[in-house]
């Protein structure tokens, strides 16, 4: 998928962040329609990535649909480059209430939006996760896992190799996930179908020649 996201990029000239635009409105879709009934916030857990860029764009969507939303971002504003800094602007304009949280013991600050939701979505680690879950997002994702709350991860489970379906020190146990363009191997063997759910894959407007290898990605 990386060699997909890549060639779609920069060979057939789709930006990032349409990618990113239509990243956002697949999890936002299924946030929306298989929670339709809560009246609680929506607590978005973003990381500083381009995985936390897919859920700043879902933000966008779902305050749209009249949904109220809380975002947490494991890191500083300022961390943030290009499509997620967009869309980290674009939910400052909107006046979505963010948090910052930049050690383990900021994750007991967001314990009050966290008891308050309805529902989470998990974007704070796509599937370039290198080593173990690093703090204060693995003190936030034991946190999420021991709420009881229906989580939705967009892509894949944050601190699940999206390869090998290896827990990274520590994984989202998600109640669906949301994957783009392919559902990742890792979520298919090893821990992956524990901490996946119910997968749904949307295609977030990618070729469906590279999506199916008739066009060769590299």
């Amino acid at each position: 998928m990386q060699a997909i996201d890549a060639t779609a990029i920069r060979t057939w000239g789709i930006p990032r962040l349409l990618l990113m635009e239509h990243a956002g409105l697949a999890v936002a879709r299924v946030a929306h329609t298989r929670y339709p009934s809560s009246t609680e916030p929506i607590l978005l857990c973003c990381g500083t990535g381009f995985n936390g860029g897919d859920g700043l764009s879902a933000a966008r969507h779902l305050h749209a649909w009249g949904h109220a939303l809380r975002i947490v971002l494991t890191g500083r504003l300022d961390q943030l480059r290009e499509e997620p800094a967009t869309y980290a602007a674009i939910a400052h304009r909107l006046g979505l209430p963010l948090m910052e949280l930049t050690t383990p013991q900021d994750v007991a600050r967001a314990e009050e939006w966290l008891a308050a939701c309805g529902l989470i979505i998990d974007a704070l680690l796509g599937i370039g996760i290198r080593g173990d879950v690093r703090e204060p997002t693995a003190s936030l994702i034991d946190r999420l896992n021991r709420s009881g709350k229906p989580i939705v991860a967009a892509d894949v489970p944050s601190g699940l190799d999206a390869d090998t379906g290896v827990v990274h020190g520590i994984a989202v146990k998600a109640s669906v996930t949301v994957a783009f363009g392919l559902p990742k191997h890792g979520c298919l063997v090893q821990a992956g179908p524990s901490h996946t759910g119910s997968l749904v894959v949307d295609p977030i407007t990618l070729p469906r020649t590279l999506l199916n290898g008739t066009t060769n990605a590299a």
